[in-house]
């Protein structure tokens, strides 16, 4: 490194805890969701997003019978809300400080819900075109 002008660079980690009730969180495995809200926004919104196409697919595979179409979806749907089970866990079921705050799952809903319904117009405008 030295022969390319590199210097050896150390990297000394700090400590950034700032209460003992993060500290707790921490050592019990619980994420501390205090952010920004760019950060959280777009993770949350997809997330809600999974949640009603897993809805929306299982309703369709129930009442519509829609079986070999949906499965595959469905099964999707719900691994990725599995492997987010941390963060659905902080918009739902936590009341402590490190969870997700109820503005940001707020936001993430509408921001949803008009995806969603610019999604149903353009499918029904193209419908109509055929």
């Amino acid at each position: 490194m030295e022969k390319l002008g590199l210097t050896k660079v150390s990297f000394l980690p700090t400590n950034k805890v700032e209460d003992d009730e993060q500290v707790k969180r921490y050592q019990m495995g619980v994420f501390d969701f205090r952010t920004s809200t760019m950060l959280l926004a777009p993770l949350v919104t997809i997330i809600v997003l999974n949640m009603a196409a897993f809805a929306c697919g299982v309703y369709r595979m129930i009442f519509t019978g829609e079986w070999e179409k949906m499965v595959l979806q469905v099964v999707l749907s719900f691994y990725i809300l599995i492997m987010n089970y941390a963060v659905i866990e902080g918009m739902l079921m936590r009341i402590d400080i490190g969870r997700i705050p109820p503005s940001i799952t707020l936001l993430s809903v509408i921001i949803s819900g008009v995806f969603l319904s610019l999604g149903s117009i353009i499918l029904n405008m193209y419908q109509v075109l055929e």
